[in-house]
């Protein structure tokens, strides 16, 4: 089915204009998208919509807040084979991940694939079990999350909300798969569509973005981690360091040589009492687990 250059959302007596590109392949019918807004179950049936047309294993909708940790609203398979990696994420791991951290970094909505908001080369996470995350070479972002399926690229759509939050829509394909990349293009085409459609949910019903218990964020936590022995300046390599800037990278970003950086290194881990990267990021999730 050829997708118009444009068509109208008419919901409880608004009507939205929304612009398309002609797709090159096929996409969900908008029509099917604008049915759904106003449903209580909006977000499962999204789920649905979505699921019917995309050629993912796993599919997730994330809400991103900055003073709660995320809250699940949907998951494909509904029933989560992966649950316990799923839960380390909510709780623990997304305070550095690459979704995340574009979010709180002002992140315009949009489609990226996960390896679009890597910093640098970010390999080098700790191994421990205890801190519920691995060492992963053949991961994109450097690590994995025990019971977080292997070796899967991630197409993510980020749809900002008036209310300061956002949408996180995570669409998992095998990587190296043509799939991953036809998965980018079809999202690229939807885009439009379904940021208008998410938008207006949020208009008519707010609450049906809201899932109980909300638990208290993690972001306090990463933004002081190691304010009591380490400087305004440590602190800030450290963040860098934490969400997979390299010694080269982290001077760029701040203006200062790569000498400059590994002092500041050799300076951090003296203070903190440790002597890798592995055991900053050890400490660091000891630190959330701890709040």
């Amino acid at each position: 089915m050829a997708v118009p250059h444009s068509y109208e959302i008419m919901t409880q007596s608004a009507q939205i204009s929304i612009p398309t590109q002609r797709a090159a392949s096929p996409v969900p019918d908008p029509l099917a998208l604008i049915d759904l807004v106003g449903a209580k179950t909006f977000f499962i049936d999204l789920s649905d919509t979505l699921s019917g047309t995309f050629g993912f294993e796993c599919f997730h909708i994330f809400l991103y807040q900055t003073d709660a940790a995320p809250v699940s609203l949907a998951n494909r398979p509904a029933r989560c084979s992966y649950q316990r990696g799923l839960d380390n994420f909510l709780n623990f791991t997304y305070v550095i991940n690459p979704v995340f951290r574009a979010f709180q970094g002002n992140a315009a909505s949009g489609v990226y694939l996960i390896s679009d908001l890597v910093a640098d080369d970010f390999k080098r996470v700790i191994d421990t079990a205890d801190i519920d995350i691995f060492v992963e070479d053949s991961e994109t972002i450097g690590y994995r999350t025990p019971g977080w399926p292997k070796n899967m690229a991630e197409c993510i759509v980020l749809v900002r909300l008036p209310n300061g939050t956002a949408l996180d829509f995570s669409f998992l394909v095998p990587r190296g798969h043509k799939q991953s990349a036809t998965c980018a293009e079809q999202l690229r085409q939807l885009f439009p569509v379904l940021a208008r459609v998410v938008c207006r949910q949020f208009e008519i019903d707010p609450a049906s973005f809201v899932a109980a218990p909300q638990r208290p964020g993690q972001e306090d936590r990463f933004q002081d981690f190691g304010s009591d022995v380490l400087t305004d300046r440590e602190m800030e390599v450290v963040q860098l360091i934490l969400v997979g800037h390299t010694s080269g990278s982290i001077s760029l970003q701040l203006g200062v040589s790569i000498s400059t950086v590994k002092s500041h290194r050799r300076n951090i881990y003296g203070k903190l009492e440790i002597s890798s990267q592995a055991e900053l990021f050890s400490l660091f999730l000891l630190h959330l687990k701890n709040a």
